[in-house]
C-alpha cells in the first residue's frame, strides 16, 4: 500500500472571503479537518478513489471525487462554496488544535441539542485553576466555592446535585460523604482540559439524571499535529497565615507532549500538571440561643484560623489507533490527586459575661484521588456508524489521623468586653492570659471513602440519506456505582497532660496519634450500590434547509441496595421510568436560529442518604464537626423541562444567545441541619428531605463579541459575559421569598479580553457575581449565603518566539463569604459566620515551540 498523499487548500465563498471552521472530510472515514482563520485546510488521504465532502453552516455542500495514485504526494484543492440554508447534521471532524474556539462555535451551532461549547484556546487565557472556575463563565452556569476556590457547578439555577458531570462523556463518581450527588471539580486542573460542553437540553442518547443539564469535560486527546508545551510559575498568597512552619508560596507547572507514533496510524499524548498552594483563612462564627440559631443575642463567639497546604497533581495519557480510514480506537487514562495538610486553631468563647473558653487545635492530612480508564471505539461504514465505550473510574477520600485537642475552662472570672470587642475576638485572644488551660480531651479520627463507577455503552447509527443529514440511532448503557465507607474514631477523656498557656494552642505536631495503626472495620461502616440499565431510540431529521428535529424515548431501570457492616442490616429497592425528549432547530438564516426543547429528567436519591443511621454522631464528613444523617423516606425528584433559545452567530467568532426556560419539579429536596453540642463543641447533622413541588422560570443572556463593529481601533477587544435570572415558586407557598435551597436567583459574569498579536499581548479582566442563596434549614431556620463578587486578572506576553511570560491575580476583591439566619439584605437577619480567603497571584514562563 502506498503512503498517504497530502491534500491542502483553502475554502472560500463566492466573493472570495475565507471561511473559518468549515469541515472537509473523506466520506465514510474518520479522516477530516477544519479550516483555520485563513480558510486553509490540510489532511492526509490514502491512495485510491476517495470522495471529499466540504460543509459549512449556511452553505451548500461541496462534493467531489479524487483519484489518488500511489505516486501522489501533494494535491492542491481550492473549494468555493455557494450560500444556502443547508445544514449537515452530524459531521465527524478532527484537527482540534488548528480550529480552536472557531470550531467550538461551529459544533455548538450544528449540535442536535442546545449547548454551549468553549475551547481551551479561549479559557486558557483566564486565571482559572479548577474546572468549576472555567465553566462559571458560560451562560446558565454558576458555581459554589470551597475555601475560596470553585468546586461545584450549578446549571440553570438549580442545586448542584441536579447537574450531571462527565469526563469525555463518561460519568464521574463523587468524592464526598455528604448526602448529595454533586461532583467536586476542584480535583481536575483546567490546563489538562481541551474543551468544555454545557448541554442544557437532553436528547434520548444522554443519561436522564440531568435536570439542570450536563457538563462534559474533554481532556486533551492525541492529534495529528506535533505539540510540545512546558510551563512553570511561582507566586504567593496574601491570605491569613499564623503558622511559622508553613511556606505560603505557590508553585505551578505543566508539560504536554503530543506526537505521531507510527506512520500516521498511531498517535500518543502525555500531559502532566502540578499546583501547590499554601493558603490560610480567617473565619468568625456566632451562635444564637441554645441551638445556634434561635434568639437574638449571641451565645457564643467562635473565631477560627486555618492554614492549608494543598498540592494538586494531574496526569493524562492517551493512545489513538487508526488502522484504516473507517475505524478509530482510543485508550485514555486520567489521574488526578489532591493532598492537603491542614492546621486549624479555634477558640470558643461563651456568652459575653461568661468565663467559658474552649481552645481547640486540629491537625490532619487529607487525600483525594481520581483514576479513570476509558476505551472508545468507532467504526464507520457506508450508511452506518457503530460506536461503543467502556470506562472505569475510581475515587477515594482519606482523612489520615485527624487529631483534635480540647483545652477547656468551663467557668471563671470573665473580662469586661464591649459588644464590639466581644464580636471581634480572635483565636489568639484569651480570658486567661496569666494561667494555663488544662487539656480536657484528645480525639483521633480516620475516614476512608471509596466510590467506583463502571460504564459500558453501545450506539448504532443508521443514516437515512447520502448526505447523512437524517438518521436513526439506538443504543444501550449499563452503569454500576459502588460506595464503601469506613471510619475510625477514638477519644481520650483523661489525657493527663497537654495544658497550654492562655492564648496558645496545643502542638499536635509533637504528639503521637492515640492509635498508630487504627482499624477502620469497627466503625459505622456501610456498603451501597446502584445499578442503572438504559436503552433508547432516537430519530433525527433535517426536514428542509431551515428545520431540523430530534425525537426520542429513553428507558432506565434503577436498582439500589445497601448493607451495614456491623449489624448486617440490608435492604434494596428498584424502579423504572420512561423519559421522552424532543428538540427542534429552526434557522432563520445561516447565522441565526431558534431552538426549542422538551425533555423529562430525574434526580435520584443519593444512596448514602438511603442508608439509615442509628445515632446522630455517625458518618463523619471531611468538614469538621459535621455528620451525614440517613433518611430512608426520601423520594427521587422528577422534572418536566421546557427551553427556548435564540442564537446569533457573528463574525470573528461572535455569539449572542437569549434563552428562556421553565422547569416543573416533583419532590425536590432540601438539606436540613440539626444542632447538637458534642464535647462542648457545636456539631451539626445534615440530612436530605423532600419539600413541596416547585416551579422554576428562568432567563439567560450570553454573548461573546469582538468590539470592531463599534470602531476598527477596538478590533483587539472582546467582551464576553452572561446574565441569568431565576424565579422560583414552591407549591402551596405564595410567599415572594419561597425558593429552592442552593439555587441562586441571579448570577452574571463579564470579561474584557484584549488580544493583540502585533504587540504579542493578551490581557483579561474577569468579574463574577452570584446573588444571595438559601443554603439549608437549620433547626427550622433558613440559613442564607451572601451575594459574592469576585474579580480575577490575567496577562500573557510573548517575550521571544515560542516563549511567553504570564501573570495571574485571583480573588482581587477578597470578597467575604458570609452566612446569615434569614436573607442577608433584610434588617432582622443575623450574621452566623464571615470568612476571608485573601488575594493570591502567580507569575511564570511558557515554552511552546511551533
Amino acid at each position: 500500500m502506498g503512503q498517504e498523499a497530502e491534500v491542502s487548500g483553502t475554502v472560500t465563498n463566492m466573493e472570495g472571503d475565507t471561511l473559518t471552521g468549515a469541515s472537509v472530510q473523506v466520506v465514510g472515514s474518520v479522516i477530516g479537518a477544519v479550516t483555520g482563520i485563513d480558510g486553509h485546510f490540510q489532511l492526509g488521504v490514502p491512495p485510491g478513489r476517495i470522495r471529499l465532502l466540504a460543509s459549512y453552516i449556511g452553505y451548500e455542500n461541496f462534493d467531489t471525487t479524487l483519484d489518488v495514485s500511489n505516486t501522489d504526494r501533494e494535491i492542491d484543492l481550492h473549494i468555493m462554496m455557494t450560500e444556502s440554508f443547508v445544514d449537515m447534521g452530524e459531521v465527524i471532524v478532527y484537527g482540534r488544535r488548528a480550529s480552536g474556539q472557531a470550531q467550538a462555535l461551529r459544533l455548538q451551532q450544528s449540535a442536535i441539542t442546545q449547548q454551549t461549547v468553549i475551547h481551551s484556546e479561549l479559557f486558557n487565557k483566564y486565571p482559572d485553576i479548577t474546572l468549576a472556575e472555567t465553566v462559571q463563565r458560560m451562560p446558565g452556569v454558576t458555581i459554589t466555592r470551597n475555601r475560596g476556590e470553585g468546586e461545584l457547578v450549578q446549571v440553570r439555577g438549580l442545586p448542584e446535585q441536579y447537574t450531571a458531570i462527565s469526563l469525555n462523556g463518561q460519568r464521574l463518581p463523587a468524592v464526598q460523604p455528604e448526602a448529595d450527588r454533586a461532583g467536586s471539580l476542584d480535583i481536575i486542573q483546567s490546563n489538562l482540559v481541551e474543551q468544555v460542553r454545557v448541554i442544557k437540553a437532553r436528547s434520548a442518547d444522554m443519561d436522564a439524571d440531568a435536570i439542570g443539564g450536563t457538563v462534559d469535560f474533554r481532556i486533551r486527546q492525541p492529534e495529528r499535529q506535533f505539540e510540545v508545551l512546558v510551563q512553570g510559575g511561582a507566586g504567593t498568597n496574601f491570605g491569613f497565615d499564623r503558622a511559622d512552619d508553613v511556606n505560603t508560596g505557590i508553585a505551578q507547572g505543566a508539560v504536554v507532549l503530543n506526537s505521531e507514533l507510527s506512520d500516521e496510524q498511531v498517535y500518543g499524548l502525555l500531559a502532566g500538571s502540578f499546583f501547590r498552594h499554601a493558603r490560610g483563612n480567617r473565619m468568625q462564627r456566632y451562635d444564637y440561643g441554645e441551638d445556634g440559631v434561635t434568639g437574638r443575642s449571641i451565645s457564643r463567639v467562635r473565631p477560627v484560623d486555618t492554614d492549608r497546604i494543598t498540592s494538586k497533581t494531574g496526569l493524562i495519557g492517551a493512545v489513538e489507533l487508526r488502522p484504516s480510514i473507517y475505524n478509530r480506537l482510543r485508550l485514555s487514562y486520567n489521574y488526578s490527586a489532591i493532598d492537603e495538610d491542614v492546621y486549624m486553631r479555634e477558640t470558643n468563647f461563651g456568652a459575653i459575661d461568661s468565663g467559658f473558653e474552649n481552645r481547640i487545635t486540629s491537625r490532619w492530612t487529607e487525600e483525594r484521588r481520581l483514576n479513570m480508564v476509558a476505551l472508545e471505539v468507532e467504526n464507520n461504514f457506508a450508511k452506518t456508524q457503530l460506536s461503543y465505550a467502556l470506562s472505569f473510574a475510581s475515587t477515594g477520600e482519606r482523612l489520615i489521623n485527624r487529631q483534635r485537642a480540647y483545652n477547656l475552662v468551663e467557668s471563671g472570672p470573665s473580662p469586661e468586653y464591649t459588644e464590639e470587642e466581644y464580636r471581634n475576638l480572635t483565636p489568639f485572644d484569651t480570658k486567661y492570659a496569666d494561667q494555663e488551660i488544662p487539656r480536657q480531651s484528645t480525639e483521633q479520627q480516620n475516614l476512608d471513602l471509596e466510590e467506583d463507577i463502571a460504564i459500558g455503552g453501545i450506539n448504532l447509527t443508521r443514516y437515512l440519506n447520502v448526505a447523512r443529514t437524517s438518521f436513526l440511532r439506538v443504543g444501550a448503557r449499563y452503569r454500576i456505582k459502588e460506595r464503601n465507607y469506613q471510619e475510625f474514631f477514638v477519644r481520650d477523656d483523661n489525657p493527663g497532660a497537654g495544658s497550654v498557656q492562655g492564648g496558645a494552642f496545643a502542638n499536635l505536631g509533637g504528639e503521637d496519634p492515640l492509635v498508630e495503626q487504627p482499624d477502620l472495620s469497627d466503625g459505622p461502616n456501610y456498603f451501597a450500590g446502584e445499578k442503572i440499565a438504559a436503552a433508547y431510540l432516537m430519530f433525527v431529521r433535517n426536514w428542509n434547509a431551515k428545520l431540523s428535529t430530534s425525537t426520542g424515548l429513553r428507558y432506565e431501570y434503577t436498582d439500589i441496595d445497601y448493607e451495614l457492616t456491623q449489624s448486617g442490616l440490608a435492604d434494596s429497592s428498584s424502579y423504572s421510568d420512561l423519559f421522552p425528549s424532543f428538540n427542534i432547530t429552526y434557522r432563520i438564516r445561516r447565522d441565526r436560529q431558534f431552538r426549542f426543547a422538551y425533555y423529562s429528567a430525574i434526580a435520584r436519591v443519593p444512596y448514602s442518604t438511603l442508608v439509615p443511621t442509628a445515632d446522630f454522631r455517625e458518618r463523619r464528613q471531611a468538614r469538621i464537626d459535621v455528620f451525614s444523617v440517613g433518611n430512608t423516606d426520601v423520594d427521587p425528584t422528577y422534572s418536566n423541562n421546557f427551553d427556548l433559545v435564540f442564537e446569533r452567530y457573528g463574525r470573528n467568532d461572535g455569539l449572542i444567545s437569549i434563552g428562556a426556560y421553565a422547569k416543573f419539579l416533583e419532590n425536590p429536596t432540601v438539606r436540613t441541619a440539626t444542632y447538637e453540642s458534642v464535647n462542648f463543641q457545636p456539631t451539626f447533622g445534615y440530612s436530605l428531605v423532600n419539600t413541596e413541588n416547585a416551579r422554576l422560570l428562568g432567563f439567560e443572556l450570553g454573548f461573546y463579541q469582538n468590539l470592531a463593529f463599534l470602531n476598527q481601533g477596538l478590533r483587539f477587544l472582546n467582551l464576553n459575559g452572561n446574565l441569568n435570572f431565576n424565579r422560583y415558586r414552591l407549591e402551596n407557598n405564595s410567599s415572594e421569598g419561597s425558593t429552592l435551597a442552593q439555587a441562586p436567583r441571579r448570577s452574571a459574569n463579564l470579561s474584557l479580553v484584549y488580544s493583540n498579536p502585533k504587540q504579542r499581548l493578551n490581557l483579561v479582566l474577569a468579574g463574577n457575581y452570584r446573588s444571595s442563596t438559601l443554603d439549608h434549614l437549620q433547626d427550622g431556620q433558613p440559613v442564607w449565603i451572601n451575594a459574592v463578587i469576585s474579580l480575577d486578572l490575567a496577562a500573557d506576553y510573548e517575550l521571544f518566539k515560542e516563549i511567553s511570560a504570564y501573570a495571574r491575580l485571583n480573588n482581587a476583591t477578597d470578597h467575604r463569604s458570609e452566612r446569615y439566619i434569614g436573607k442577608p439584605d433584610e434588617d432582622d437577619s443575623l450574621l452566623l459566620s464571615t470568612t476571608n480567603y485573601g488575594i493570591w497571584g502567580v507569575v511564570g514562563l511558557r515554552w511552546r515551540p511551533e
